[in-house]
């Protein structure tokens, strides 16, 4: 495979770390407000989650074809080619922004890619 081919499996960790978030939140809204209130904020927050937070289009590899250009495969979606502006590197994950508007930026959790992948991002993420 090549160094600058990166194909993403779905990620568990997204999702456990938006739960863990969740869960503190629900936990200190408890303690503050009256089990009637907190019982609302917490089917509002279910309701936020299955509407926009899980129509995430998922992306299935990012590859690179020359210069600049990169390929981007979402599920579902034609292929796209853009151009990486910038990476940024925060350890659990790295968000990955393009120079184009129509591309939103994307990120890659550790557990999406192998670990020879991942620390190719990671020295990719240095050199940009």
């Amino acid at each position: 495979m090549d160094n600058r081919q990166f194909k993403l499996k779905r990620s568990v960790m997204s999702h456990a770390f938006q739960f863990f978030i969740f869960a503190v939140l629900m936990t200190l809204l408890y303690q503050v407000v009256s089990p009637m209130i907190w019982g609302i904020f917490f089917g509002l927050g279910l309701v936020v989650y299955l509407l926009f937070f899980r129509r995430v289009l998922h992306v299935s590899s990012l590859e690179y074809l020359d210069g600049q250009d990169w390929s981007l495969h979402r599920l579902h979606q034609p292929v796209q080619r853009v151009q990486i502006s910038h990476i940024f590197d925060h350890q659990l994950y790295i968000v990955v922004y393009f120079m184009h508007a129509r591309a939103k930026p994307v990120i890659i959790w550790r557990d999406q890619l192998s670990l020879k992948q991942w620390k190719s991002l990671k020295v990719l993420a240095k050199m940009i």
